[in-house]
């Protein structure tokens, strides 16, 4: 990993002054751009776990019910309306190890227009699930991981966590780390009802990357905001593109 976990911006006006506010996005699953993210599809159920969990069905009422239960449209709508369920709870931070991809930075940071910002975080370690996680500015961050299928999750739930760190490996190249908090640990947005906002140290901040084609706007805001003395160890650099490798590349930043 980096010496920091980055995270791409956009030109979104609300969201570069939550970030010159020292704020991020606090986002429910249900808002992701990726429809699969948190559609935690289960397993069907046993004929035990039903009688366990429906006492008031008739034995011989059992077979049909767990029939129903078990079609492909009632896993899916279970799975639906768990990750609306999430989503009234908690909320997630993305970050990546990749301050320089190209498609993030023609998705995420709006065609280069936008920036990333870099952000310290503790000594990498593992979660017991085997996961690796460190320390970042927004709570734990956990390595998703990238596999062709989704994992089905266990009745018991005992297999969440590798379930909502796991994505299709579509989406592999974004190299993400995802901190997983309850909505109630953040802060409600002053302006949109029903979001929510969780702060950082400015001391955490470490760099910003501004894109190839920054908008003035964002250019302009970054710099009153890191001319404080609180931003004042902040690296500045641009993104360009290397004359003889082509290759997408950052530079220190004259202002």
């Amino acid at each position: 990993m980096p010496n920091g976990l980055f995270r791409y911006f956009s030109t979104n006006e609300d969201k570069l002054e939550t970030f010159t506010n020292g704020q991020v996005y606090l986002t429910p699953p249900k808002y992701f751009n990726d429809p699969w993210d948190f559609l935690l599809r289960s397993e069907p159920p046993t004929e035990e776990q039903v009688k366990k969990e429906a006492p008031f069905l008739h034995p011989k009422d059992v077979p049909e019910f767990l029939n129903q239960v078990s079609g492909d449209d009632s896993l899916e709508e279970e799975a639906r309306e768990q990750q609306e369920g999430l989503s009234k709870i908690i909320g997630v931070v993305c970050l990546t190890e990749e301050p320089l991809n190209r498609r993030m930075w023609a998705d995420y940071g709006e065609s280069y227009k936008g920036f990333v910002a870099e952000f310290g975080h503790s000594d990498e370690g593992k979660s017991q699930s085997g996961f690796r996680l460190c320390d970042s500015p927004f709570g734990a961050a956990v390595k998703v991981d990238y596999q062709p299928t989704q994992p089905v999750l266990k009745r018991d739930k005992s297999n969440m966590e590798e379930v909502v760190l796991t994505k299709h490996l579509d989406w592999k190249y974004e190299q993400e780390w995802r901190v997983i908090q309850p909505l109630n640990a953040g802060e409600p947005h002053p302006k949109r009802r029903g979001f929510v906002l969780v702060r950082f140290k400015p001391t955490y901040l470490l760099r910003v990357v501004l894109g190839l084609r920054v908008c003035p706007k964002v250019k302009f805001q970054l710099r009153q905001m890191l001319n404080h003395k609180e931003f004042g160890h902040v690296r500045t650099e641009e993104a360009f593109i290397d004359p003889s490798s082509r290759e997408l590349k950052s530079r220190p930043l004259s202002w």
